[in-house]
């Protein structure tokens, strides 16, 4: 690790040690997401057939044999394992992808507020140079106002939600029409990216930025709105239904006939202690019922990508961390429209 020069001062990242804290906050309480009431039941289920095989073996001789069911039971089991590990891999990358998403997403709101500086009053401080700045302002002011509204229409649909009415702070002065329209079309973030595009072309008509520099601001937009489908396009993935439903009818024949397997094996190890030999099926069995279901259940939560980052991540904190930066990049007479909770009146 670089230590820091010797004439620097350092200091610890409160913010995002406050981000960090907060997302493992989050993520502590779905740390038994697995354990579902449907993975409890199945496991119930499991062992008690486990138990039953256990004893109808003991009392009435069933005709199972611990060589034949075990062996296709172990080799299946492997495979199984298999494809349960692969599916909670391929939902945890979905999940790193979401995220990713999240962070590019208010990476190009903050270049887009750094580019915000290039427009300058120089450019036409002959005629004008107060109105001129007046009117400067005026558009960072704006263009501050449509990022923090972008983004926090994006993380509306990361949480299944859209936006109906605006929040007070991010309304326009005269925004009534604006107001309208974003409550009226499908996908509120990509109108507020047209709206920023007429914010810049307004520049460009008034010659304060140039064809090169409009076209800058252009580009950084056209990335907003693919980052925007890229997550739109997690969010509307159609599940592997028939992945889905092949593993859960093989994880559920599994873990059942796993019950039989187990009884027979104990049955046939503790032939002269019978109560020991089934305290230990019925240990076995609700241990790896609980295993195989669990796994299966985590699949589950791993392939819903965004709703797990709105679950776990501090949406919150990154909305109000996104909206600090972007007035601090501008202008200090932009506000920060979203500020954190505790500043809030």
């Amino acid at each position: 690790m670089t230590s820091p020069l010797l004439d620097s001062v350092v200091l610890s990242d409160a913010k995002m040690e406050s981000t960090k804290a907060k997302t493992a906050v989050k993520a502590g309480r779905h740390l038994f997401a697995w354990v579902s009431m449907d993975v409890v039941l199945q496991t119930v289920a499991s062992t008690s057939v486990a138990a039953v095989v256990y004893l109808g073996h003991s009392y009435y001789s069933f005709p199972l044999s611990e060589g034949v069911t075990s062996t296709p039971h172990m080799l299946t089991g492997a495979v199984l394992g298999l494809l349960l590990v692969a599916r909670v891999v391929v939902g945890v990358m979905r999940n790193i992808e979401g995220a990713g998403q999240v962070a590019t997403y208010a990476g190009i709101c903050r270049s887009l507020a750094v580019l915000s500086c290039s427009v300058s009053e120089t450019l036409t401080i002959s005629a004008a140079a107060e109105t001129e700045n007046k009117a400067i302002k005026r558009f960072r002011y704006e263009l501050v106002r449509l990022l923090n509204l972008s983004f926090y229409c994006y993380t509306l649909m990361l949480q299944g939600m859209k936006l109906a009415v605006p929040p007070t702070s991010l309304r326009a002065d005269d925004g009534k029409q604006e107001a309208e329209i974003l409550a009226t079309v499908e996908n509120p973030a990509v109108m507020t990216s047209k709206l920023i595009v007429s914010l810049v072309e307004q520049q460009r008509a008034a010659k304060r930025i140039s064809s090169e520099q409009a076209a800058a601001y252009q580009a950084k937009v056209c990335e907003l709105v693919g980052c925007y489908h890229s997550t739109l396009a997690l969010a509307l993935a159609p599940p592997p239904i028939a992945l889905t439903s092949f593993a859960f009818f093989f994880t559920a024949a599994w873990a059942y006939s796993a019950g039989a397997v187990l009884a027979v094996t104990e049955l046939c190890s503790n032939e002269y202690s019978t109560g020991f030999g089934l305290l230990l099926t019925v240990a076995y069995s609700s241990f790896i019922s609980l295993f195989v279901f669990g796994l299966y259940e985590a699949g589950n939560v791993a392939e819903a990508p965004l709703k797990a980052v709105a679950d776990l991540s501090a949406l919150d904190e990154l909305t109000t961390s996104l909206s600090d930066d972007l007035a601090s990049l501008v202008d200090d007479a932009v506000p920060v429209f979203i500020p954190k909770a505790k500043e809030m009146v």
